[in-house]
Order: structure tokens, then C-alpha cells, then sequence
């Protein structure tokens, strides 16, 4: 059994989906297994894209209410 892949950063992502495609197009995995595959790895890398956003709001909210104290 292959291991496992890791998808933690936009890179891991991008390089699943190329590998994806890759076994896709040479026929060595199943369509509808690669569909389903596809779909989370970008749902993974649109999370992923949105953390930085939240830390960021999320520092500003700290600051805010401190200065409202």
C-alpha cells in the first residue's frame, strides 16, 4: 500500500493533483476514485488559502480589544 500523502501547504496540493492527473491520464487509477480525490485536494487547498486571512483578522480582533480595555 502506497503511503499516505500529506497535504499541508498549497505546494502539497498542487503536486497532488499533478500526480493525480498524472495516474489519470496514464490510466492507473480509477475516474471516479481520481474525482473524488481532486475535490478534496483542492477543498484542502482552499482552506489552506484562507488560514492566512483568518490568523490575520484574528490578530486584529486581539488588538482591537485591547485597546478597547
Amino acid at each position: 500500500m502506497p503511503a499516505v500523502r500529506r497535504l499541508k501547504t498549497q505546494e502539497d496540493c498542487r503536486k497532488a493533483l499533478a500526480s493525480i492527473y498524472r495516474n489519470l491520464e496514464e490510466n492507473q487509477v480509477d475516474p471516479t476514485k481520481a474525482r473524488v480525490m481532486i475535490y478534496c485536494a483542492l477543498s484542502i487547498s482552499q482552506i489552506l488559502a484562507g488560514q492566512p486571512l483568518e490568523d490575520r483578522i484574528q490578530k486584529l480582533e486581539s488588538v482591537v480589544r485591547r485597546g478597547a480595555a
